[in-house]
Formats: structure tokens, sequence, C-alpha cells
């Protein structure tokens, strides 16, 4: 991948990491009962936008980019008009399926009718945010980058301006309905309903920031398209390939989300009225968090799939195992550490994150390592697909998701288990995930793995720094107040964890050459005489 692609899709994944801080943004706004309606229409809207348009700007821009490297302008505007044919179409059955099959998910499979109005304001959003998709693939087929970064942080900004004012109105009127009813939570519902309002009119605002973007590039290369020659696509040959190219990014993206929406599924299905407060209280407080650090992963994952995969089409095995390696280093050693903070300061990070309790305290303690596991598996994943492994990915997903089912249903037969079932499930899918892709890898690179060095250390020393900050945060904790116990006790741990994996030589100078910010982690070393 070039440095800009790069550097965009990094981006990307840190505005998802935003996007999961706006939702706690607006959970003060909607409440924990409020939270648990708002989720039913976003998980529905995930489910049917993975396959409607999530990766449409890299195969578009691929797409285009090769058809003007080779001069052939006019096939790029064939590519435009059958691209538009097809979103248009696709956006608009999704918009459909959301507004029928959607509701009548969230009234029977979920139990909760009153989602049934945020999923109608709702449905028109897959085909808006397709036709930004589509636009943000005609700027990258022109080498364009900076409007899928623009929309990127532009969105969530106006999600949340509008919402504010939005949701208010909306609220206010909800307030009379529940009284006038005596049930409070069509109070909720209208305040979520501002709140869903705001994302549809947001996606209208980047809508037109995209098209003046779009037509600003196309202004530059008209004079280059003044003469080119005939055009060799049809709309056969570009459905073909679009299709190939989408299907399988999407079937992976719709395993790695299964466990979260068929697992919210069962559950409110099971629970009924009690579902979305206590899923509310379950997502705000434990999962929203490792949703946070698992994007911010997701980021720091990026540059190593094109090295690794670069160096093993020019023949340099040895450097692709050791930049491969390197990523897993990296990963493990944030990964590693971040899971062992959330386990020792449960209460306090979840204080941070706008709500405390016991038992999600007790969830988040357990379930800290499914940040460690679903990074891993994001990494293993987008690497093996790199390497033309998108069937194996497939199965395997398909594999991980059968044995969350199996492992939660089992476990929902304890009824003291309750969202203990759910976490479990989600953990130990996970990492069976993690670990058959892993081993996978491991033998695509040659069976060559320092497993003490890169996965038992690490591992090991993750797990002393976690103990000895449970053990900080019981002597400091009744002394300090929730968010400068995780900032005190947080910081001080993560220094110390990769201050001894440097004085342990944890990571090799060629390991350090080819992961981020290797450069500096290298100048300390040898400012502490270590290489």
């Amino acid at each position: 991948m070039k440095q800009l692609e790069v550097k965009r899709r990094q981006i990307e994944y840190l505005a998802m990491a935003l996007n999961v801080v706006l939702f706690l943004a607006i959970e003060r706004k909607l409440g924990l009962e409020g939270s648990g309606f708002f989720l039913v229409p976003i998980m529905i809207f995930s489910m049917l936008w993975t396959f409607v348009g999530e990766h449409l700007p890299d195969v578009l821009g691929k797409l285009i980019r090769v058809r003007r490297a080779k001069g052939q302008y006019r096939s790029v505007r064939k590519i435009r008009l059958y691209s538009f044919l097809c979103q248009a179409f696709t956006g608009i059955i999704g918009s459909v399926l959301m507004l029928t099959i959607g509701t009548a998910l969230a009234n029977k499979v979920y139990g909760c009718p009153y989602a049934s109005l945020m999923v109608w304001i709702l449905s028109p959003l897959l085909f808006l945010r397709g036709m930004s998709q589509l636009l943000l693939g005609y700027c990258q087929g022109e080498g364009f980058e900076l409007p899928a970064v623009v929309s990127c942080l532009l969105r969530p900004v106006v999600i949340y301006a509008f919402g504010t004012v939005l949701g208010s109105r909306t609220g206010e009127y909800g307030a009379k309905v529940s009284a006038l009813l005596k049930a409070e939570k069509y109070s909720s519902m209208y305040v979520g309903a501002g709140w869903c309002l705001a994302i549809v009119m947001a996606e209208l605002l980047v809508l037109l920031v995209l098209f003046l973007s779009f037509l600003g590039t196309r202004r530059m290369k008209r004079e280059s398209e003044a003469e080119s020659m005939r055009a060799s696509v049809s709309f056969q040959g570009y459905a073909a390939a679009s299709f190939r190219n989408v299907i399988f990014r999407a079937l992976v993206c719709f395993t790695e989300l299964f466990p979260v929406a068929v697992g919210m599924m069962i559950y409110y299905h099971k629970t009924q009225d009690a579902a979305p407060l206590s899923y509310g209280t379950y997502f705000v407080g434990y999962f929203a968090v490792c949703l946070l650090l698992y994007r911010l992963l997701n980021a720091v994952a990026v540059p190593f799939w094109g090295k690794v995969s670069s160096f093993y089409k020019r023949d340099e095995v040895r450097l692709g195992r050791v930049c491969f390696q390197g990523g897993i280093h990296l990963l493990l050693g944030l990964g590693g550490v971040l899971a062992a903070c959330f386990a020792a300061m449960p209460a306090q990070i979840g204080a941070l994150a706008g709500f405390t309790s016991p038992n999600v305290a007790k969830i988040a303690f357990q379930g800290g390592a499914w940040i460690l596991f679903a990074s891993l598996g994001f990494y293993f994943a987008r690497m093996l697909m790199r390497f033309g492994k998108n069937i194996l990915v497939v199965g395997i997903g398909i594999l991980s998701n059968v044995l969350f089912v199996m492992v939660y249903m089992i476990l929902w037969s304890d009824e003291k288990m309750a969202l203990l079932s759910l976490m479990y499930a989600c953990l130990i899918s996970s990492a069976v995930y993690a670990v058959l892709l892993g081993a996978i890898m491991v033998q695509l690179m040659g069976g060559r793995f320092q497993w003490v060095k890169v996965v038992l250390l690490p591992a090991g020393l993750a797990i002393a720094i976690g103990i000895i900050q449970a053990l900080c945060v019981k002597f400091l904790g009744e002394h300090l107040e929730g968010p400068y116990v995780v900032l005190f006790i947080g910081g001080i741990g993560f220094l110390a964890y990769w201050s001894a994996l440097l004085l342990l030589r944890n990571f090799s100078e060629e390991e350090l050459s080819v992961i981020p910010f290797g450069n500096i982690l290298l100048s300390l070393g040898k400012m502490m005489s270590v290489f």
C-alpha cells in the first residue's frame, strides 16, 4: 500500500474510535435504557451496511486507477456510470430492507417496539451513505485521498451538533407523550429518534461536501481526458469485478460483527422488557470501551498489511517474517497492557465511560482480554486476505461464530450467568478465531516463529503489570478519584511495561525499524545502553 493510503486507512479506524466516543456522548443524553433502544437500529444498520457499500471506495478506486494508468479515460467514465447505477439500486434495496425487515427484526426478534421509529428514520441512511462511498471511490480513483479523511472527521462532529438540538426538541415532545400515556419509555424513544434524524441530516451534509470535492477533481482532469482510446469495459464486466472484490471483504466483516449482533438479538429476545436497560449498561460500561481500544489497535495494525505482502512479492522472505513478527509483537505489547489496565481498573475505566456497576466491573475484569484477541484476529485476517486466502478466512470466521452460538446457549442455561454468558462466548470465539488464523499465517511465513520472545514474555509481563496495578488501585483508589487513578496508575504501568520490554531486549533492532514509532523506542534503548 502507498503511504497516503496507509494514512487514510489509519484515520478511518481512528474515526471509528471517535464514533464510539460519540456514542458515549449520546448515551449521556439518552440514558442507559434509551441507549439500549438506540443500539437496535444501529445494529440493524450495521448488518445491512456490511453488504450495501462499506467496501466500495477501495474497490472502485482501484478499478479507476488501473484504467487511468492505461489512459483508458472513456472506460473510466463508463465505470463511473455503471457504479452509480449499481450503487443506487443496491442502496434503494438496502433502505427498503431496513424499512421492512429491519422493522420486523426490531419488533419480533429484538422484542423492542420502541426502536421501530428509529429504524424508519435511519432507513434512508443506507442509500445516502452508499452515495457518499461512491463519491469517495471516484475521488480515490483520481488519487485524491483528502475527502475520505474530511468525511470521517466531519461526520461525528456534525452528528453531535445536530443531535444536541434535535434530540432536545424531540425529547420535549416525547416527555409530553410519556406523561400522557404514563410510559417513560416514550421519552427515550423520541430522544433517540432525534439523534437518528441528526445522523441522516449529517450524511446529507457530508454527501454535499463530497460532491463538491469530486467536481473539483473533475475540473482538474478534464483536459487530460480530451483524447482517449475507445471504452473497453462492459456493465457485466464491471459488476463481476466489483462483486468479486467486495463479497469476501463483506463476508469477513460480517463474520466479525456476527457475535455482537446475534448475541444482542438472543439477549433481547429472551430478556424482553428488561433487555434495553441491562444491555445498555453492559455496552456502555464494558463493550464500548473495549471497542474503542480495539479500533485504536486496528489503526496500529494497518501499516503491516502492505509491508509483509510487498516483501514476499519481492522474495525478501526474511524481512517479511521480521515485519510480520513485529506487528504481532506491537499488538501484543499494546493490547496486553491495555487489557491488563482494563482488568485492574474496571470500575474506574467504566466511570470514565459514564457508568459504574459491580456487575459490569466483574464482566470487565474477566473480559478485558477480548481487546487483545479481537485485534490479533483482525490483524491475521487482513494479512491473509492480502495473500489471497479469502475463503479460508471466511470459513474460520463461520466456525468461530458457530462456536460462539454454542457456548452462549450452553452458558445461558444458567440464569446467574446472564450477561456473563455473552461476554464468555465473545471471548472464547474471538480467541479461537485469532489462534487459528495466527497458526495459518505462521505456517505461511515458513513456520519459524520466536514464541517465547514475541508471545510468552510480553504476555507474562502484561499479567504481572496488571496484578501490580490492581494492588495499587486497592491501596490508592480510596485517595484518588476515578479519572486520576486511570491516568496515574495506568500511565505508570504503561511506561513500566515498555521499559521492561526494552531492558529485556525483547525487541530487535530490525523489528524496531519496521514498527510505527520504532525509531523512538530504538533511541530510548540506546539511551539505556540496551542496543
